[in-house]
């Protein structure tokens, strides 16, 4: 295993700080696989996880098992870390500019066309693949770094934007096992989900807002304009463990174990390849989604939890207002999963409640979050 430190630019006199990344087997050899947490860095699940997967994959390289490079980034934001606000943790908004850190990264399509020369018929596809990963490592490299968290988006992409997987680990207030994948791989993505034991899957190929999954792949797609015989060429997809609570050994080291009997299915680490587990997956159009948000202020009481199917107009949550007794019914706009929800007891005016995905999209649906 090798451990690079990377130094981003000091924010304020005194305050520098460091990326850390662990790099298993070789460049060049097999696939490449990026793995990181933390982005948001309140969510602590995908943290634990990748502790796990590091002592196996140590484990695997002393039995030389590894045939891929495969890159781990345990905290991508060491930024977010060290925003705690009377002892909790303010690690979604960046509280200099108050934009989601995962949000803005670079389009590397946009930025990569220029570099890149028509292509000549002898060219390969593999040769078309490297001149293009080629480009997009060069432009992030020469890429001003005009903010701290700017220089940490570019480097995160310049760890990943070659790879063929890109595993983002998230997870949100109080929620079930779910992933965010682009259609175009919804083969593959559904054997992922398998081994993972995730049941649900939200498809998008761009949500908009410029987030490190879509940075990642979305490119492929928009270079297919300029070169018509493009195929996808990075599988990249956001992960869901969970709520933010669930941080626990007994959780964490068996999702580690199932992304690492995905990587042997995969051929990244040898093995007799695993069986892929047999489980229903239900893939759901992101545009038929919804964010429930709350009609009034008050004490939150969720009359339907995460994981539970409801119907349009059903009533999912009430709001109570103890000075005038008033309780409000909140309702789902269009029927589905609850996939989401908050945690707290009590919300404001317009708050997020939880998050629903259907079967069939609708005016409004695939609204992102904050």
């Amino acid at each position: 295993m090798k451990i690079n430190h990377y130094k981003l630019p000091e924010h304020a006199l005194s305050g520098q700080r460091q990326l850390t990344s662990f790099h298993f087997g070789q460049p060049g050899v097999g696939e490449k696989i990026y793995l990181q947490a933390g982005l948001h860095a309140d969510e602590l699940p995908g943290m634990l996880v990748l502790h796990y997967l590091k002592r196996l994959l140590s484990q695997a390289e002393r039995r030389a098992e590894i045939q891929s490079e495969i890159i781990i980034v345990p905290i991508a934001n060491p930024v977010g870390m060290a925003q705690v606000l009377l002892n909790s943790g303010i690690g979604r908004f960046d509280l200099v500019s108050g934009r989601n850190f995962n949000r803005d990264f670079p389009d590397l399509a946009k930025l990569t066309q220029p570099r890149l020369g028509q292509y000549t018929v002898s060219q390969t596809p593999s040769q078309r693949l490297q001149q293009i990963r080629g480009a997009m490592l060069e432009i992030l490299h020469d890429l001003p770094a005009i903010s701290e968290v700017d220089a940490l988006r570019q480097h995160l992409l310049m760890l990943a934007c070659d790879a063929d997987l890109v595993l983002d680990l998230h997870c949100d207030d109080s929620a079930i096992l779910h992933l965010y994948a682009d259609p175009a791989w919804r083969e593959p993505v559904e054997t992922l989900a398998r081994f993972l034991h995730i049941d649900t899957v939200l498809l998008s190929q761009d949500s908009g807002g410029g987030s490190f999954d879509e940075a990642c792949g979305l490119p492929w797609h928009r270079l297919t304009a300029q070169y018509p015989d493009l195929a996808p060429a990075c599988m990249a997809v956001t992960v869901e463990l969970r709520g933010q609570q669930d941080v626990s050994h007994a959780l964490a080291s068996a999702d580690a174990e199932r992304i690492y009997h995905y990587l042997q299915h995969r051929g990244a680490i040898a093995a007799d390849k695993p069986d892929i587990p047999q489980r229903d997956v239900v893939m759901l159009p992101f545009s038929a989604g919804e964010i429930v948000t709350a009609p009034a202020s008050g004490l939150l009481l969720l009359l339907r939890q995460p994981g539970e199917w409801v119907e349009k107009e059903d009533v999912v949550a009430e709001i109570i207002d103890p000075i005038t007794d008033t309780v409000k019914a909140v309702r789902a706009k269009a029927g589905g999963i609850i996939y989401a929800s908050r945690r707290a007891p009590f919300v404001t005016l317009g708050a997020e409640v939880m998050k629903i995905a259907g079967k069939t999209p609708f005016v409004g649906g695939g609204e992102l979050a904050s």
